[in-house]
């Protein structure tokens, strides 16, 4: 059979299906919840402060935001109750009651 006439319609399905397992067992987290996290990202955090920090990994119930500036870990740990207020309405079924702030190296997204 030619390969054009092959059907690989499912194959980035399966490949999806697998990473989505390897980050739950791996995390405790699924991809469709950073994904919707980074998606919505503008929504969930301050708008002053969006272009400083970014959503980098769920891992249990805790969300881990990178900053570009060490001064904004500060103010991301006084904003905590209102992130994790915003975040919730993004993640059907994964529930975040912690937020850690770790300062990086480059340039947020």
């Amino acid at each position: 059979m030619p390969f054009r006439e092959q059907n690989f319609s499912h194959e980035p399905t399966k490949l999806r299906l697998t990473l989505n397992t390897l980050l739950l067992k791996l995390s405790g987290s699924t991809l469709t919840a950073i994904e919707s996290v980074i998606t919505n990202w503008p929504e969930i955090i301050d708008e002053a402060l969006s272009p400083f920090c970014t959503p980098v990994s769920i891992h249990g119930e805790c969300l881990t935001i990178a900053v570009s500036d060490p001064a904004l870990i500060q103010e991301i740990q006084w904003q905590s109750e209102k992130i994790l207020n915003n975040v919730k309405p993004f993640l059907a079924d994964q529930v975040i009651t912690q937020i850690k702030v770790s300062l990086s190296r480059e340039e947020p997204l």
